[in-house]
C-alpha cells in the first residue's frame, strides 16, 4: 500500500542510530508490565502513567500522548521509539500523530484503532471492586498464562486502584483514530496474541492494512499482554525491528 499523501512523516527515511525506547502499560497497569522488555533492552524506560499509582490521573488518550511528548522532550535530545500495550498502543498512535517529529518508529501491542469497551466492565468496576479484578485478569492472559503472571497483573490492578483504572478504560472507550491512521508512515511493528479477549487479532490485522510498511506478529496461544506473557517470541521480534531502525549507516 503506497504512503498517502498526507503521511505525517515520508516513509523512507534513513536510520535513526539514537532513537530512545520507551514502553507504556495498558489500562490499570503500571511500568512493570514491561519488566520483561526492560531486561532484554537495558536502555529502554517503562514509564508508568499519571495515578498509577503516583499523581493525578489523566482522562484522554490525547492528554496522556501530550503527557508522553513532554517526558520525550525533556528526556533527552533525539528521537523516539515508542511501545504500548493497549491504552499505551493508544498512547503511542496519538503521539506519533501529534508529535511526528519525535517519533522513529512505533511497536503496538495488543491495540486497535479504536477501542470501545463493554458496559459491563465498567459496571464491574463501578459495582464489584475489587472483587473484578480477577475477571479483568482473565481478559488480559490466555489460558495458557503462568500462576505469576495472574499474580503480577492483579497487583498492578491492586496497586493502581479503582478510579485510575476506570479512567484508563473511560480514554480508551473514547479512543478512535482509524481514520487518521494514513498520516502514519514510521517503521511500526504490530504484535497480538492469538488469545487475546480484549483487543482480537482483527484489531491487530486492521492496523497492519492501514499503517503503511507496518509488520505484524501474531502470537499463538498468547493473551492481551503477549508481551509479559510470551517474552520469549516477542523479544527477538523487537530486537530484529529496532536493529532496522536503529542500525547505524554502512
Amino acid at each position: 500500500m503506497p504512503c498517502r499523501a498526507n503521511c505525517a512523516r515520508p516513509s523512507n527515511h534513513g536510520p535513526v542510530p539514537n532513537a530512545r525506547l520507551f514502553w507504556i502499560h495498558g489500562s490499570g497497569y503500571t511500568q512493570d508490565s514491561f519488566r520483561a522488555q526492560v531486561e532484554a533492552f537495558p536502555k529502554s524506560e517503562a514509564l508508568s502513567l499519571p495515578g498509577h499509582p503516583e499523581g493525578e490521573p489523566l482522562t484522554s488518550v490525547a492528554d496522556m500522548a501530550r503527557w508522553l511528548a513532554r517526558h520525550v522532550r525533556e528526556s533527552g535530545n533525539g528521537k523516539a521509539v515508542v511501545g504500548g500495550n493497549s491504552l499505551g498502543g493508544a498512547i503511542a498512535l496519538e503521539w506519533a500523530l501529534q508529535h511526528p517529529e519525535q517519533a522513529a518508529g512505533l511497536i503496538l501491542i495488543g491495540t486497535g484503532a479504536r477501542l470501545r469497551v463493554s458496559p459491563a466492565i465498567f459496571e464491574s468496576i463501578d459495582n464489584s471492586w475489587p472483587a473484578c479484578i480477577e475477571q479483568l485478569v482473565d481478559f488480559a492472559v490466555s489460558s495458557n498464562a503462568s500462576a505469576e503472571l495472574r499474580q503480577h497483573a492483579r497487583e498492578w490492578h491492586e496497586r493502581v486502584g479503582q478510579r485510575a483504572t476506570r479512567l484508563d478504560y473511560a480514554a480508551c472507550d473514547e479512543f478512535d483514530v482509524m481514520e487518521r491512521l494514513g498520516q502514519i508512515c514510521v517503521p511500526t511493528l504490530i504484535v497480538v496474541g492469538s488469545e487475546d479477549k480484549l483487543t482480537p487479532a482483527k484489531f491487530s490485522r486492521f492496523l497492519h492494512e492501514r499503517i503503511q510498511g507496518s509488520e505484524l506478529l501474531e502470537v499463538p496461544g498468547a493473551g492481551h499482554i503477549v508481551m509479559a506473557e510470551r517474552p520469549d517470541v516477542v523479544n527477538p521480534a523487537i530486537g530484529t525491528f529496532l536493529e532496522k531502525i536503529t542500525a547505524a549507516p554502512a
